[in-house]
């Protein structure tokens, strides 16, 4: 017998080990939560991992034997080139890292995942050149990161758009000062005017000027969220309609109106002449933005619960506490916006027109927010814009009915009245309005003069008018110390600021009225002879 023995150790070791490597791999590559793939040198995937179908519901099977360049059709459109071209850069050499950028691959279901995937090039025992990549799913980190963008973006808004309503107020606060002695006293002179004066055409262009000027400060006012605002019951559906059927004639020519107005949506509780404006500029401003006879405008209503809301689409604060909105579209097919004109839309003066002052949505969105509603923008260029205001659902709607001037030019008085105002103009306009109609009339430039006054004229003076704003003594102190000095004193607010602003202070102290300047004489004289009637009179008062 002739019997040859070799040491085979090392190769049963060498055996051994690359049973124990090639376990280890799958085990690897099945417990990973990461998808795996190894890629031949002529590009051919020829391994997958099983999680590649947890991820993304694709089998393995389907993928191994293809052209890897094959799977970049499962890649989102906007993604394909970039990652294409990080994929061919690399040349192939032995150790060389391939880095890919974020990218989305579409699930059987239709949905995105997000990726990062890195690869490496490697040899096979064989001398071949392999790639060796893994790709982790990075949905959640990409959501969080676009959702913490987004609530920055939306505190950003909020503080600039803080800072612009805080700002529209200050300047309408002021402009509301010279307007009041305008108005009143081009409607004081129209007063004295024989009808046929020569001069009349042009006083009462001075007093229309004015109520223009007015309703601007007005609009002001509502983009700064402290318009004035009446809240009764308002049913959407019918004023959607309502507010379509009067702009019909402003639309005709130009693009076609549809309805789709839902019947039996619960009331909101809003201020309707505020919200009329806010549904007549949003169909205005479709109207302009489609083709001259071959535009469509949708008007669209119904009511959605808080929960199906997207909150990341709104504008203004949006509040998950209320069970239920209402709301209204306007959606045009026009020329839509683009992103940055979207940004900017709702600043005050923004205009993409060529006339106009650019405060219809910047008003619109005060006066949503006012009402403690959301806007939802959504346009692309090219293909329409649709505007879509959500308003709270009203529980138990409430009613506050508005008190309007009445003409009273031949109501007269007697007795003291104490003005108190520190813009001289608006002491002169009250002054002249109250001594026509028999009052005598002591006048303060602000809150302390306004005090002495009152001090040493308490038993004559019947009422006081006293304006909210004023240097030194503001118009809170001075009436906590009018009524130090007599409680049953009569006091009338006046101020340039919305009354919900400007009055709130007041509310639990017994405040006899409020005056919104600008205002016309005979809104004064309505208001003092509502105080001084349901007064008894004092002794050495008239």
């Amino acid at each position: 017998v002739l019997s040859v023995c070799r040491d085979v150790t090392d190769t049963e070791r060498a055996r051994r080990g690359h049973r124990e490597s090639a376990n280890l791999y799958r085990t690897v590559t099945e417990i990973s939560r990461d998808v795996i793939f190894e890629i031949d040198d002529a590009g051919v995937v020829i391994f997958a991992s099983r999680s590649l179908e947890e991820l993304t519901g694709i089998k393995p099977e389907r993928v191994v034997g293809r052209g890897y360049l094959d799977l970049f059709d499962v890649v989102h459109p906007d993604d394909r080139e970039r990652e294409l071209a990080e994929f061919r850069s690399a040349r192939g050499e032995i150790g060389e890292r391939v880095s890919y950028s974020p990218y989305r691959v579409r699930h059987i279901d239709g949905s995105w995942v997000w990726f990062s995937a890195i690869g490496t090039w490697y040899e096979t025992a064989d001398g071949e050149r392999h790639m060796l990549e893994v790709a982790r799913d990075i949905t959640r980190d990409v959501i969080r990161e676009q959702e913490r963008l987004e609530l920055a973006r939306q505190m950003q808004e909020a503080q600039r758009l803080e800072s612009l309503g805080v700002m529209a107020g200050g300047i309408t606060h002021d402009f509301n000062n010279l307007l009041t002695p305008i108005l009143g006293d081009a409607e004081l002179a129209l007063l004295d005017l024989p009808f046929e004066s020569r001069v009349r055409p042009r006083i009462e262009q001075i007093r229309n000027a004015a109520q223009k000027a007015a309703a601007l400060t007005r609009q002001l006012l509502a983009y700064s969220g402290q318009g004035p605002v009446r809240v009764e019951p308002v049913s959407i559906s019918r004023l959607v309609e309502e507010m379509g059927k009067l702009l019909e004639s402003v639309v005709s020519g130009k693009a076609t109106l549809s309805y789709e107005l839902a019947g039996d949506l619960p009331s909101v509780e809003a201020d309707v002449s505020q919200l009329s404006q806010v549904v007549m500029n949003l169909i205005t401003n479709a109207s302009e933005a489609v083709r001259d006879g071959a535009g469509h405008i949708a008007l669209h209503t119904g009511s959605v619960d808080a929960e199906q809301i997207e909150p990341r689409f709104l504008i203004g604060e949006f509040k998950p506490s209320v069970a239920r909105y209402v709301f209204f579209e306007v959606a045009d097919d026009g020329c839509g916006m683009s992103a940055e004109t979207q940004a900017r839309i709702f600043d005050p003066f923004f205009t993409t027109k060529f006339t106009g002052r650019g405060l219809g949505l910047a008003a619109v969105l005060g006066i949503v927010k006012s009402h403690a509603g959301v806007v939802e923008l959504d346009s692309q260029l090219g293909r329409g814009t649709r505007f879509r205001v959500l308003l709270p659902a009203a529980e138990h709607a409430s009613v506050r009915p508005a008190t309007r001037a009445t003409p009273i030019e031949e109501w007269r008085c007697s007795g003291s009245l104490l003005v108190v105002d520190d813009d001289p103009g608006v002491r002169e306009m009250l002054d002249a309005t109250l001594r026509r109609a028999g009052f005598t009339v002591l006048l303060a430039r602000d809150g302390r003069e306004g005090v002495d006054l009152f001090r040493r004229h308490a038993d004559a003076i019947r009422a006081v008018v006293l304006d909210r704003t004023m240097p030194d003594i503001g118009g809170e102190d001075a009436f906590d110390e009018i009524r130090r000095i007599r409680p049953d004193a009569r006091i009338m607010l006046i101020s340039g600021y919305a009354e919900e602003r400007a009055a709130w202070h007041f509310i639990d102290k017994g405040l006899d009225a409020f005056l919104h300047k600008p205002f016309e004489p005979e809104a004064v004289l309505e208001r003092i002879r509502r105080i001084i009637d349901a007064t008894p009179p004092r002794s050495g008062q008239g």
